[in-house]
């Protein structure tokens, strides 16, 4: 039975703590960014080790933005670098490379080499301890890729990572997508978050 929650706090405990996310945002404004962090791992302690998908930030902006979010933030992540997210923004101080490994890919529509970077990350690191992965925009790789091309991706993609006991969340703006599209991506997922320019939240299990 699907079930929904609105949630007007920021409270990241109130947010799906494992599974497959689709997150629903419109991708101007801080709202998308607000929620990305709350579902990202807060605990310093934890074995949790990040992968970072990114089509819209460079590798340093995503470093920021960790950083001033989650000063406790585990001390190791993966980032792979699709396209223009991997120049864009790259002016300031690199980011320590032994606890931030950068892997580029120029070509953002090659969902074949993103399979397999992302299918030797995960089988390093969840051989460590738990795996949490954000992939920062599904509607750029619509962009590149067809919907049903897309859709067969993130279907072995979130087979693998439920295999693997990882939590996942992936970035989508709804605006920017006719509602069929939306609806067969998100079959692909265990839950489904909807935020607002405002910041308010449905959770869809």
């Amino acid at each position: 039975m699907t079930t929904s929650e609105r949630v007007r706090d920021r409270d990241p405990d109130r947010f799906p703590d494992d599974g497959n996310v689709l997150l629903l945002a419109p991708s101007v404004g801080g709202a998308e960014r607000d929620a990305c962090t709350d579902m990202l791992p807060h605990d310093a302690a934890a074995s949790t080790r990040v992968i970072h998908v990114l089509y819209m930030e460079s590798a340093i902006e995503r470093y920021r933005v960790v950083e001033s979010h989650l000063p406790d933030h585990p001390a190791e992540s993966a980032v792979v670098a699709v396209g223009a997210g991997g120049v864009v923004g790259e002016r300031g101080p690199e980011p320590p490379a032994e606890h931030y490994h950068v892997q580029r890919l120029t070509d953002p529509g090659d969902l074949t080499g993103l399979g397999i970077a992302l299918n030797d990350a995960l089988g390093e690191w969840a051989a460590a301890g738990d795996v949490t992965l954000c992939f920062d925009s599904l509607s750029i790789l619509l962009q590149y890729a067809d919907t049903e091309r897309v859709f067969r991706f993130l279907h072995m993609l979130t087979n693998r990572l439920t295999e693997l006991g990882a939590s996942a969340h992936f970035h989508l703006d709804p605006a920017a997508h006719d509602e069929q599209t939306v609806a067969q991506l998100a079959q692909a997922f265990d839950s489904r978050v909807r935020v607002d320019r405002e910041g308010d939240r449905v959770v869809r299990q």
